[in-house]
């Protein structure tokens, strides 16, 4: 032999790469391709109108969640409530406050009308000094004029009925029966209110005649 021979098997011949062998692996003919749809993406973006999501949610918590439900659902009925409550002892607050105003409104009126009254006698025994009968005129005026801005007039029942609920009979005089013949005092009205009533004199009739003694009955 010439030269050395080479012993030992050394490296064969390099096989062509096919298409399958750059994929990573060759498939065998006659094989389907099969494609899997992962189902707990379910309800994503792209699935959107093809399935349902299943409720995946343990049952304790759907429990839970209906317990909340019906707790918010009844504390939201009592706040309502509240709220309703509150809104009633606001008006009756309000209404309680506009009854104590209008007594002691009331109660000043009364009093002014007093002085006004005590105003009215000195001046009419003051008729022999001009001058101060003058000066109580003018404060009477003024009270008058305070009354009447306050919602106060005065009521002069003449020839009316007379009527037990809004005026005193202080005497009996000649006159038309049950009507009232003169007032004494006028009452005083505040609005739908009697603050007093009128001190008046009521006819009792015409004079009985004295019998004729000839007339034995």
């Amino acid at each position: 032999m010439n030269g050395t021979e080479k012993t030992g098997a050394g490296p064969g011949p390099s096989k062509p790469r096919t298409r399958q062998d750059e994929a990573g692996s060759v498939k065998p003919s006659g094989m389907i391709p099969v494609s899997v749809v992962d189902r707990r993406r379910v309800g994503h973006a792209g699935d959107a109108g093809t399935a349902t999501e299943p409720d995946l949610k343990p049952s304790y918590v759907r429990q839970l969640e209906e317990r909340v439900r019906r707790v918010e659902g009844a504390l939201e009925t009592r706040l309502r409530e509240l709220e309703a409550d509150a809104g009633r002892s606001r008006q009756r607050l309000l209404k309680d406050l506009e009854r104590r105003f209008d007594e002691k409104e009331r109660n000043l009126m009364l009093e002014v009308l007093d002085i006004l009254d005590g105003l009215d006698r000195a001046a009419s025994m003051a008729a022999q000094a001009p001058a101060v009968a003058e000066g109580l005129a003018l404060i009477g005026s003024r009270l008058d004029q305070f009354l009447a801005a306050h919602g106060c007039t005065k009521v002069s029942p003449v020839d009316d009925p007379f009527d037990p609920a809004t005026m005193e009979a202080v005497t009996m005089q000649e006159g038309p029966e049950g009507r009232v013949v003169a007032v004494l005092q006028p009452a005083i009205r505040q609005g739908e209110v009697l603050l007093r009533p009128a001190k008046v004199a009521v006819g009792q009739g015409p004079r009985v005649r004295d019998r004729d003694p000839d007339h034995n009955g």
